[in-house]
């Protein structure tokens, strides 16, 4: 009995072993595992940086992982999932090689390979000097003359330059650059200032504290020259429907020298000796006027004996405005063997230009017409155009085509009618000819001939129908020396019923 038992016994643990195994196996191959790279690059973490020293070479700072895990992991896997280091305790400067640790939080993630599996590092020891702050005046011919500069002020004149050792000991100076172009006013500036070497050459991997400074250059004007605008002034009225549009003088400003006195009792304003005339003036004037100046001033830089002037330009200008005007509606390139019919007979065209243009404009100038070419046999919608009848050098060249109502025109192009000719019944004669043979014809005839689609043209001798002429010429039965045989024109009375004639020969 009890043999039995442990038997039974056996038998179970063996079931149960073969089941786990059973199930290890099919979960095994539900969920295989992968081996492959990790999809996104894990940052390096520093550890123990040695204080007082740092990194030059910029080594590298993250890494690319192989692993190996079940597929069920690879898609929960995130880079917080691994940790990866590089120890820099107890390094002292130079070059260094070192290694790269990394490990995963997953329990069932296999790293297989880290890339790059060492990282190269120099380290240099941290310098703080501090370097004065050069400014750099740009430009300093071009300051106006009268104008004097002074030596730039400068707050703080050193700032402290942080860094590697190399790179701080390359700093020369500070530098700050400021132009002076057409500068007539002092500059108070707060800027950055760059640091560079001794080649002129920028220097990186530093830092500036502070790292902005504030810059004063005092630009002062000498007390006897003194920088006036010149002002011109015009008499007289341009020509009815004309306008000033601008008065320019060259130069706008100049730079007068004198006594102190005399030079600060002017203001800033001189004005031309004359006034410029533009009575009934049409377009541009210019002339060159001399300037009313006080005595003892002269223009800096005029010479001496010659009498200084500035060029004075007036614009004037046309006064605008518009209208509206009816043409009628022409017809350019009909295809031949089609007549055309028009929706409207005529358009509104919207001008602007010149009023004294427009005031006196004369319609016949102009042509609205449409442009059929390359259009065939149907319905047609087509923009139309407007025409200026004027020579190139024209002011009516100066018009503008604002719009065109209607925009498009409908056009029906349709084939000329085609004369078609119908027989007639041959008169015959069985008696003798004789040299002089009279003949007589009687016809009743309505005829309605159409020259163009619309237009009808109509004469009535009894009923109205429409007909097509034709010629019956006499019996060819007659001889040569018989009445000459010219022709008689008749006409049907329609095509349904075909005129009759009688003829009477003589014996």
């Amino acid at each position: 009995m009890q043999r039995k038992i442990w038997d039974d016994i056996g038998t179970a643990v063996l079931a149960l072993v073969l089941a786990i195994i059973v199930w290890v196996n099919a979960t095994y191959q539900a969920d295989r595992p992968r081996e492959d790279m990790f999809g996104t690059a894990v940052p390096i973490e520093v550890l123990g940086a040695p204080v007082g020293l740092v990194a030059t070479n910029n080594p590298t700072t993250e890494v690319q992982i192989k692993i190996k895990a079940f597929s069920s992991s690879w898609d929960v896997l995130s880079v917080t999932d691994f940790s990866v280091t590089a120890d820099w305790t107890g390094l002292e400067p130079g070059m260094h090689a070192v290694p790269v640790n990394a490990t995963c939080s997953d329990r069932t993630t296999t790293i297989i390979d880290v890339h790059p599996s060492t990282v190269y590092v120099r380290l240099e020891e941290v310098k703080k000097e501090p370097k004065e702050v050069a400014v750099e005046l740009l430009n300093r011919d071009n300051v106006p003359i009268g104008y004097r500069v002074y030596a730039p002020i400068i707050e703080p004149a050193l700032v402290t330059v942080d860094g590697p050792a190399s790179a701080v000991d390359r700093v020369a100076n500070l530098r700050v650059s400021l132009s002076l172009l057409g500068q007539s006013t002092s500059i108070d500036r707060v800027v950055e200032p760059v640091p560079i070497d001794d080649q002129g050459q920028l220097v990186t991997g530093v830092t500036l504290s502070p790292k902005e400074v504030r810059v004063q250059v005092t630009v002062e004007k000498k007390q006897n020259y003194r920088e006036v605008v010149v002002r011109a002034r015009t008499v007289g009225q341009p020509a009815k429907g004309y306008f000033v549009i601008g008065v320019d003088v060259v130069p706008a400003s100049i730079t007068v020298v004198g006594p102190p006195t005399v030079i600060d009792a002017m203001g800033g304003l001189v004005d031309t000796m004359s006034e410029i005339d533009i009575t009934g003036a049409t377009r541009l004037t210019a002339a060159r006027m001399e300037l009313d100046l006080p005595e003892g001033v002269t223009v800096l830089g005029a010479q001496e004996g010659q009498v200084y002037t500035v060029l004075v330009t007036v614009g004037v200008d046309a006064v605008t405005g518009g209208t509206t005007v009816e043409l009628p509606l022409t017809i350019r390139k009909v295809q031949e063997g089609l007549v055309p019919k028009l929706s409207v007979p005529a358009v509104d065209v919207i001008l602007t230009g010149p009023s004294v243009l427009l005031d006196e404009l004369q319609t016949d100038l102009l042509e609205a017409y449409v442009d059929l070419t390359g259009l065939g046999e149907g319905v047609h919608q087509v923009k139309p155009a407007v025409d200026i009848v004027a020579a190139q050098d024209s002011d009516l060249r100066n018009l503008v085509v604002k719009d065109i109502s209607p925009k498009l025109i409908e056009v029906t192009l349709s084939k000329l009618p085609t004369a078609t000719p119908i027989p007639t019944n041959t008169p015959t004669s069985t008696s003798t000819l004789v040299p002089t043979p009279v003949i007589t014809s009687t016809a009743t005839m309505t005829a309605t001939m159409t020259s163009e689609p619309g237009v009808a043209s109509s004469g009535t001798a009894g009923e109205s129908e429409t007909a097509t002429p034709f010629l019956v010429q006499t019996s060819p039965l007659l001889s040569e020396t018989s009445v000459p045989t010219t022709p008689i024109a008749i006409t049907p009375r329609s095509t349904a019923q075909k005129a009759t004639a009688t003829a009477t020969v003589g014996q």
